[in-house]
């Protein structure tokens, strides 16, 4: 089987969906039945392997026409992976031949965003649909037509370790977090505004990451009286990261934007998972992630525009012991993760 792989990035890129994206390339090189991935990417993939080819290019222009000049090689392939639904445009001519196309979605990239009636139409040609979580399958349900689709779904995942709880006297708090401008308010300003209200607590607030808002919530962070307790640490290596959550205590990220995507697996909850954090999050939108809160001990929901009830919780987390809650972290483990995908790609090839 020879598959084409479109997307921006995957090992060694920025965000979650590179990652999610790093995690379908790994799952499918280890796949005996796969015997070539033909990988087109805007970002450098740091990833080596036999069974990977490697296109990659930044510009928009020449990444089409590298598409263009390769396009006999990906009409040749058995299925094609789009992992940004932004990134069909590249592959219109497969889609139009009625390639056996798979199209991945997370979440804003579906319920957050309007499509032209030229994206909207070759969308309607793809019959593989992959969500990452069911709220976002069932927008794409109401926005697109859903007939004659096939529909999986593929939560997230972690490579879990098994790490040991590292008791540490201070109740330390983490938030990681691209700091943009673009993208206020995914819950370090509601920390922020939270934490000022407690009194009594040893605590240090770690914000690790990077970006243009960077001086602005240095400045809240002064006017609130806490900069002799919060540390804009910038982008950490995962090493260095990790170490911070070894000696963290609640991982907070009540993001109380619009647009802010309240997944209760996103990656970062799972790797602080690992080592045993509390988990305090905005409350999911859809019921079937709400009762999560219920099933999993770490999980913590609270209304994120409602800074009493932020405060609260975080005083309420702060006296409760850290715990490795297995069942969350061996539900999204990566094995599974990998016999989901691999079956998925199975299932589209022999259909």
């Amino acid at each position: 089987m020879i598959l084409t792989i479109l997307g921006y990035g995957a090992h060694g890129g920025r965000g979650g969906i590179d990652l999610y994206v790093a995690n379908v390339l790994e799952s499918l090189i280890k796949n005996k039945k796969i015997k070539q991935i033909d990988l087109y990417t805007k970002k450098k993939v740091y990833k080596k392997n036999r069974k990977i080819f490697f296109f990659n290019e930044e510009n928009n222009l020449i990444f089409g026409l590298n598409i263009f000049k390769n396009i006999f090689k990906i009409l040749r392939s058995d299925i094609i992976l789009i992992t940004h639904i932004n990134l069909i445009i590249f592959l219109f001519i497969p889609i139009i031949f009625k390639k056996k196309v798979i199209i991945f979605t997370y979440g804003l990239d579906i319920w957050g965003s309007k499509k032209n009636i030229i994206y909207k139409y070759l969308i309607s040609k793809i019959n593989y649909i992959i969500s990452m979580r069911k709220y976002t399958m069932n927008i794409f349900k109401k926005k697109y037509s859903s007939k004659g689709k096939f529909f999986f779904l593929l939560p997230n995942c972690i490579e879990y370790k098994n790490y040991k709880l590292n008791k540490y006297k201070n109740k330390n708090i983490i938030s990681v977090a691209r700091l943009d401008s673009s993208e206020k308010y995914k819950g370090i300003d509601e920390t922020l505004e939270a934490l000022s209200k407690l009194k009594g607590i040893n605590f240090k607030y770690f914000v690790v990451g990077d970006g243009d808002d960077t001086q602005r919530l240095k400045t809240k962070s002064k006017k609130l009286s806490l900069d002799k307790k919060v540390f804009f640490l910038g982008k950490l290596s995962n090493s260095k990261r990790d170490k911070i959550f070894k000696n963290s205590h609640i991982i907070s990220m009540p993001g109380s934007a619009k647009n802010f995507d309240t997944y209760p697996m996103r990656f970062v909850f799972l790797e602080a998972a690992q080592y045993g954090l509390k988990i305090l999050a905005s409350s999911p939108v859809s019921y079937d992630e709400r009762i999560l809160e219920n099933k999993y001990v770490n999980l913590n929901f609270v209304n994120p525009k409602k800074i009493s009830e932020i405060t609260l919780m975080l005083k309420k987390l702060f006296g409760q012991k850290k715990y490795i809650d297995k069942k969350y972290l061996n539900d999204f483990s990566f094995n599974i993760f990998q016999k989901k995908i691999n079956n998925i790609i199975l299932k589209v090839y022999n259909i």
